[in-house]
């Protein structure tokens, strides 16, 4: 099994004007191939 780490930047993200959707939408891709 693989493992695969997900980073996201966001200037917007890190002062909390944006809720990160990138990141979870990325985490449920890679696990449907079977990355953990």
């Amino acid at each position: 099994m693989y493992r695969v780490g997900i980073i996201t930047a966001s200037d917007k993200g890190a002062k909390g004007e944006r809720v990160d959707e990138s990141g979870p939408k990325i985490k449920e891709i890679v696990s449907s191939f079977g990355y953990e």
